[in-house]
């Protein structure tokens, strides 16, 4: 497939299979890897999925996240690969890790790195922003206070003053 092919694969991923089941069996095969790489150590959690599983995927952010859609940003393509960087936008009316509701527009950034083989996705790298994501619904404090919080406890350890 051409390196234009392979974009419009990555393309629908985004733009299409989100609202069109049918779209997941076209664009994914049968059987494919999931990577994606979380805040909660360095090594990518891998799991091997399927176009059901990515559509149940599809579903559950579309009851988080209220008009919840992506803009592609940049894609690049090359051989077998096509990464894409985009932005997320939807609002929170579902219950996301835990966290009830809290009606707050968020969007985030992230990258996709696809292998397409044959026009379909047979490995998908997932990289974006979690911690950003939390702290837009308050979960987590914004980096600035976080530090300076941070810097008055370890001044105070050492006994120095913290003004």
């Amino acid at each position: 497939m051409s390196l234009e092919e392979n974009k419009a694969v990555a393309r629908r991923y985004f733009e299409d299979a989100p609202f069109n089941p049918a779209a997941c069996d076209e664009i994914f095969a049968p059987s494919f890897q999931f990577h994606a790489i979380v805040h909660t150590g360095v090594t990518p959690q891998t799991v091997e999925s399927n176009p059901q599983s990515e559509q149940a995927a599809y579903e559950q952010h579309q009851a988080i996240w209220g008009g919840w859609h992506f803009q592609i940003e940049e894609m690049i393509a090359e051989g077998d690969r096509v990464m894409v960087r985009w932005t997320s936008h939807g609002t929170h009316q579902g219950e996301f890790n835990g966290l009830p509701p809290t009606g707050t527009y968020t969007t985030n950034s992230g990258i996709n790195i696809f292998r397409i083989v044959d026009g379909k996705i047979i490995e998908v790298w997932d990289i974006y922003d979690r911690l950003w994501a939390w702290q837009q619904l308050g979960v987590l404090p914004e980096i600035k206070e976080a530090l300076a919080k941070r810097r008055e406890e370890l001044l105070a350890q050492q006994g120095q003053p913290t003004a």
